[in-house]
């Protein structure tokens, strides 16, 4: 199989290329779909609200300075979504905590807000795209116990997406997209990096952008 390898281009650091798979969220809800139902349908989603899970396109993170530093959390969580005609509007909200005895709490959040377009719809599929503001909190607790300053991370996707119908009020979808992560002197928390302001191309795979959805009439 032919692998596709997107363009990462740093805004402040030196130049890097890192292998991606994007295709992948697309083809694999595609495959899913088709293997579960021979019968599935698109709808019509004037005036309908929808709820699930979905992981954006921040929640594959892409440190550049420290590949190997985790996220503080994963950009991924309850999905809740308004359409009105081929518009919709959409949260998603998600969240950890680790609570130790004798510690302060150790904790991390994380919500975006944005907005689908829906370009086409197919008997099956509707493919939309989309523009999302993602922001994380955290305040991790050191080696020793103690309770750091609050991070704060901002990133800026948009992505494109495919809703696969497993009926009229099932869905499940896939993404790729384009995402900006605003760097700054703090870890940003949705990367685990600092310092680092990045462009990325074509970001997502099987761990970001797959998600789904139950609409509800």
């Amino acid at each position: 199989m032919d692998q596709v390898f997107p363009l990462e281009l740093p805004l402040n650091t030196s130049r890097a290329m890192r292998p991606r798979h994007p295709w992948r969220t697309v083809a694999c809800a595609l495959v899913i779909a088709l293997m579960m139902s021979a019968t599935a349908h698109s709808r019509t989603l004037e005036r309908t609200f929808g709820i699930g899970f979905e992981q954006t396109l921040t929640a594959q993170p892409t440190s550049l300075n420290n590949p190997q530093l985790p996220p503080d959390v994963s950009a991924s969580g309850l999905l809740l979504q308004y359409w009105i005609n081929s518009w919709s509007l959409e949260v998603i909200l998600g969240g950890r905590a680790a609570l130790v005895p004798s510690q302060p709490v150790a904790w991390a959040g994380f919500g975006s807000l944005g907005a689908h377009y829906n370009l086409l719809r197919a008997p099956k599929v509707n493919l939309s795209v989309g523009a999302r503001a993602a922001v994380g909190l955290s305040r991790p607790v050191d080696a020793d116990g103690n309770a750091t300053k609050m991070r704060v991370g901002i990133n800026v996707e948009v992505p494109l997406r495919v809703m696969y119908f497993l009926s009229e009020n099932f869905a499940i979808t896939g993404a790729v997209g384009l995402v900006v992560t605003i760097g700054s002197a703090d870890i940003n928390p949705l990367e685990g990096s600092k310092d680092t302001s990045a462009l990325s191309l074509f970001r997502g795979g099987f761990s970001g952008g797959l998600g789904f959805v139950v609409l509800l009439d």
